[in-house]
């Protein structure tokens, strides 16, 4: 598959909304932490380009901002089986956050689409994915989808369709709003966490929280 799959259009779109000087951490540096003020966060639970894991009326609901050419994306993505099973009291919501670049927007269009039309089988394209090997662009996501089933036809017409046209857009306004320059990045509560954390850095980070609820 090549860019030709996707409109110009869609991908210009996409490629305009990407928030200046994002990137991707490259080393395990320190996450820079700051707290959000609260208006900042004003329709974060109503973001069209997400995807809850867990119980979405879970108090506890940790954001994660990700793309899927961040190396450190790929670790975080392998954390969230072992997160959901000890902490029954939380949610996980991924967020499309395509900012490196034109092989992302297309390989996070084809995944929101995926979503939309299989959503049981999403958490498991989303740990594979990160398991291709080089860019990851629309042909191993393409690939990787109709593997597990998705409807090719419908699959690229929802992957150039305004409404994730839209939903990658909201998602690039809001990590731009909350400051997030790095992928990975988080937001729990009214705390925002900018850079990579390991699974027991976030699993502190949780139990933090939890005590102030």
């Amino acid at each position: 598959m090549s860019a030709a799959f996707l409109s110009r259009r869609s991908l210009l779109a996409g490629f305009a909304a990407l928030p200046v000087g994002a990137r991707a951490q490259t080393s395990p540096e320190q996450p820079e932490f700051y707290p959000i003020p609260v208006e900042l966060l004003a329709g974060v639970d109503d973001i069209q380009g997400k995807v809850t894991f867990g119980n979405p009326q879970a108090e506890i609901r940790l954001y994660e901002f990700f793309d899927y050419n961040c190396g450190f994306c790929r670790q975080t993505a392998r954390d969230i089986r072992p997160l959901l099973s000890t902490n029954k009291d939380m949610a996980i919501t991924l967020v499309h956050y395509a900012v490196l670049g034109i092989p992302s927007i297309q390989a996070h269009r084809i995944a929101l689409a995926f979503s939309r039309q299989k959503p049981k089988s999403y958490l498991e394209f989303h740990e594979k994915l990160y398991e291709v090997k080089g860019v990851k662009s629309d042909e191993p996501a393409l690939a990787l989808a109709l593997k597990l089933g998705a409807d090719k036809a419908q699959l690229l017409k929802d992957a150039d369709s305004e409404p994730v046209t839209q939903a990658m857009m909201a998602s690039a306004r809001l990590g731009e709003t909350l400051g997030f320059r790095a992928t990975p990045s988080f937001l729990l509560g009214k705390e925002g966490y900018s850079g990579f954390l390991s699974l027991k850095q976030t699993q502190g980070v949780i139990d933090a929280y939890r005590k102030t609820l």
